[in-house]
Formats: C-alpha cells, sequence, structure tokens
C-alpha cells in the first residue's frame, strides 16, 4: 500500500485555515547520533514492496539506524512513543522486514501485553510477504497454527511470537526484539524478555503510547532516557505538552505525526468530543495522567480547593480513618458542616510505618483528635480496620462502619459532591495526591476506589469518600427548649 492509497485529503478549512500538518520531529527525543546511517536500504526496501513511509518515520529511522565503523547497529534500545493511529505499527513491521530481508536477523521475536496483539502484527508481516514475490521467494515456510507461529526464510532466519510472561520466553533468543504498548507490560516479564538480546548483542524497539502511574516499566525506562541517555538508548516521543489544553490544535500536531497523511484535523475533533479526558491525553496527545481509569473529572479537584478553608472546634464534625492493605500508611480525615451548607474536609494525621502501623498508637491519636472535636461518628471500613475500631469503642467513641455496598455508594456520593462543589478542602498536597493516586473499579454495585490498583497511598480520599457518605444523610441540628 502507498501513501497515496493511505492518505486521507483533508476536509476545507474554516475560513483561510492553512490545513494543518503533524510535526515530523519528535517533542522529546535523546541526542541524535552522527555518522552512518541504515535508513536508506529499509527506505529503499520499503519502496520496492509499496510500502513507502511517512517523513516522520523516515525521519526516526535515521537515528534508529545509526551504525557504527563495523555496520552494528548504535541503538541496542530504541521507544518509540506516540499516540494513536499515527503509523507506528507499520514502522515496526518494516523494521522487522529489514531486520528479515536485509540485516542477517537470524532471530526475530515479537510480543506484547496481549498475545493477540502479537499475533495481529504477525498476521499482518506474513501478509505483507505472500502478498510481495521478491518476499515470498525467500521463505521456506509460514505456519499460522495456534501457538507454534513462525516465519521461517531460507537462510535459517525465524520470526515468532512470544507470551509477555515470565516462561513465555524462556530458552530464546533474538536479534531482534519487538515489544508493542510496552505500557501495558508488567516489570515479571520485562525482566524475563531482557535477556533475549543480550546473547547476541541485538537490538530491542518498542513501543507504546503514554500510560499513567501503574505503568511502572515504561515510566523507568523513560525516565533514564530522559535523564541519563546512553548512546545505545534512543528515545523518540511524539507528545503534547503537559497542562496544554485538549484542544489545543498546535498540541494535536506535535502528538501526532501523521496529521494531514493518514488522519485528519476532523478525526481529531470527534475523539476529542467523544473520549474521556484520561483517554484523549493518553491515546491522542501522548500524555501522562496519574490513572486511566481515575473516577475524578478535569479540574474538579481544583475547582473545590480553598487555602483559607480551616475546621475549627465546635462545628458539626466527622471523622473517618483508614489504613491500607500493607499496614504501612494510615490517615485520619475531618469532615466539618460550614455555615454555607458545603462540607469542608481535610486530612488531619497521616501515620507511615516501614514494617506497620501500630494500631494501638493509631487508635491513641485518633482518640486525642476526639476528645478535641467531640466528632458525632467516626467511620472505618470493618474488614481493614476492624481492630483500631473495637479500641476506639472501648474508649467511648461512637463509630460507623462504611463497609462493603455502603462503600460503593460512599464513593459515589464523593464524586457528586465533587462534581457538584458541595465540599471544599485546603489543597493539601498530600489530599490531592491521595486523590490523584485512585483508580476506580466498577462493577453491578456501581464503582469504587480500589487500593491494590491505585498508583500510591489512598487512605486519606477512602477516609474522603466515608465522610461524603456521612454528610450526605440528613443533618438533624440539636433543638433546645427553654421552659
Amino acid at each position: 500500500m502507498t501513501p497515496e492509497d493511505q492518505e486521507v485529503k483533508p476536509k476545507a478549512q474554516r475560513g483561510n485555515k492553512k490545513p494543518l500538518k503533524g510535526n515530523p520531529e519528535p517533542r522529546i527525543h535523546t541526542p541524535y547520533l552522527k555518522g552512518q546511517s541504515r535508513a536508506d536500504e529499509l527506505i529503499e526496501l520499503c519502496e520496492k514492496i509499496g510500502r513507502e513511509l511517512m517523513p516522520w518515520q523516515k525521519h526516526v529511522l535515521k537515528d534508529m539506524l545509526s551504525i557504527d565503523k563495523n555496520g552494528s547497529f548504535r541503538r541496542k534500545t530504541i521507544g518509540l512513543l506516540i499516540a494513536r493511529q499515527n503509523g507506528k505499527t507499520f514502522l515496526a513491521q518494516s523494521m522487522i522486514l529489514g531486520h528479515l530481508f536485509l540485516w542477517g536477523s537470524k532471530n526475530v521475536i515479537g510480543m506484547s501485553s496481549n498475545r493477540n496483539m502479537a499475533l495481529d502484527v504477525f498476521r499482518d508481516v506474513a501478509g505483507i510477504i505472500e502478498g510481495n514475490d521478491f518476499l515470498k521467494e525467500q521463505v521456506a515456510k509460514i505456519r499460522f497454527a495456534n501457538g507454534t507461529e513462525i516465519i521461517q526464510l531460507k537462510n535459517g532466519a525465524r520470526y515468532e511470537i512470544v507470551a509477555a510472561t515470565r516462561d513465555g520466553s524462556r530458552g530464546k533468543h533474538a536479534d531482534f526484539l519487538y515489544v508493542d504498548e510496552l505500557r501495558e507490560v508488567n516489570e515479571e516479564a520485562w525482566t524475563a524478555v531482557r535477556p533475549l538480546t543480550r546473547a547476541t548483542q541485538g537490538v530491542t524497539m518498542v513501543t507504546s503510547n503514554a500510560g499513567d502511574n501503574f505503568s511502572t516499566v515504561l515510566n523507568d525506562l523513560r525516565a533514564r532516557a530522559l535523564s541519563y541517555p546512553s548512546p545505545t538508548l534512543g528515545w523518540y516521543e511524539y507528545s503534547a505538552p503537559d497542562f496544554c489544553k485538549i484542544d489545543d490544535r498546535n498540541a494535536w500536531a506535535m502528538a501526532n505525526p501523521a496529521l494531514g497523511h493518514t488522519i485528519t484535523e476532523e478525526t481529531l475533533e470527534e475523539a476529542v468530543a467523544t473520549n474521556s479526558v484520561e483517554a484523549t491525553k493518553t491515546e491522542m496527545l501522548c500524555q501522562w495522567v496519574d490513572a486511566l481509569n481515575s473516577p475524578w473529572p478535569l479540574g474538579v479537584i481544583e475547582d473545590t480547593s480553598d487555602s483559607d478553608l480551616t475546621l475549627p472546634v465546635g462545628a458539626t464534625t466527622v471523622f473517618a480513618f483508614d489504613v491500607s492493605p500493607s499496614r504501612r500508611s494510615g490517615a485520619l480525615v475531618i469532615g466539618q458542616l460550614l455555615e454555607d451548607g458545603r462540607v469542608g474536609m481535610g486530612i488531619a494525621q497521616l501515620w507511615t510505618s516501614e514494617v506497620g502501623i501500630d494500631d494501638l498508637k493509631m487508635a491513641a491519636e485518633i482518640n486525642d483528635w476526639a476528645i478535641k472535636y467531640r466528632p458525632r461518628a467516626i467511620l472505618y471500613d470493618k474488614y481493614a480496620t476492624e481492630n483500631i475500631a473495637e479500641k476506639l469503642k472501648n474508649s467511648g467513641q461512637v463509630l460507623e462502619d462504611c463497609s462493603g455496598q455502603k462503600f460503593y455508594t460512599a464513593c459515589q456520593q464523593l464524586l457528586d459532591m465533587f462534581v457538584n462543589q458541595r465540599l471544599i478542602h485546603s489543597g493539601q498536597k498530600e489530599l490531592v495526591a491521595h486523590l490523584n493516586n485512585c483508580a476506580a473499579k466498577t462493577n453491578d454495585a456501581g464503582w469504587r476506589i480500589i487500593r491494590r490498583k491505585s498508583a500510591g497511598d489512598v487512605t486519606g480520599a477512602i477516609g474522603l469518600a466515608m465522610l461524603a457518605h456521612a454528610f450526605s444523610r440528613p443533618q438533624n441540628t440539636p433543638k433546645i427548649f427553654v421552659s
């Protein structure tokens, strides 16, 4: 397929605006290497078989395929971050063909977090080969049998796929390894697959769009590329600047180098209008978010912040506390009914421990806060903090369980209070961090903050949800009768 076959002609632009074109140069990249490159060889092969590359693909290939005086590739690890539908898979397929048919790589391996995705790339490469006589005549066999897929050339070179698991690549080695959607690959799989190219001094190419705080493998590799770039590591990131507006067209061009070639402004406009903010940021702008499944709409945390907020003694007060599954962190949060009808919330105290929180100490300190504020109730999760709750009950405090279905309701009530600005917080950095760490789990019961899938400590956020539950009920003001 030629670019003419792929190319999408943009509709007439509004007014006299010039059609927007994607930027062929990555916004973020490691220092380019000087010297010779094998990019022209691959570009020529692609043209020969009807796969002409886009300008951005030709641009990055020049550096990706830099060689030393012996003809060996200088980039041993190649990272490409780019928004979806911009041709990263097309480029990866071309690299696979180059290693098989141009550069004498004997073992080419494809991998993805989802085996079906790796299989899709394999089938596409097989289809390209079978549709071209020049390539096909060099092939000994192509096998599609489930679990044993392989393309083998007459010279002994082979291309196969493996699972992204600890055992999926055991006993194998590679001259070229392609890993797709690195943001979804876990540390165990990455640790297992990294040795594949060491024995051969081969090349590893990874592609992805941006991830979140859970994308630890991708995040670590990106951090190394940006902080301590080795000549053996090439990083090419097409992304929009941080904190840009999602409808910023110049930002679109930075993250979408195929804009004006295979995708149009209208396509991106539709994506902005119909996708969630998190999906738009990661998949269209190639920007990082705290959590891909964050429950909080963009801007609600900032919109409900007031640095002047105080929570004085004497107001209608409710407490909530929580402890992390690891028992290494805990939080006490305070909620108060304000004169304007809103609820003020904040973290009163945090506990941390390298081993495990002392339940007795935490209970005693919560009790000290309770003696000071006289809360109407202290909410907790019986499955996470029953031991602490029992100690507080023995001290005469009023405890209320907020676990199970109640917590699903509580999370929705917290979201409603955020969206409708019925709560206010002081913008405590710890509280904001806990909220940004949240991941959501949805089922038939509704949704809830899920502790073990969140990006960090969420004990404060869980406490806020409990407070939202308490303050979403009618608040009875005691009446005093004087005879």
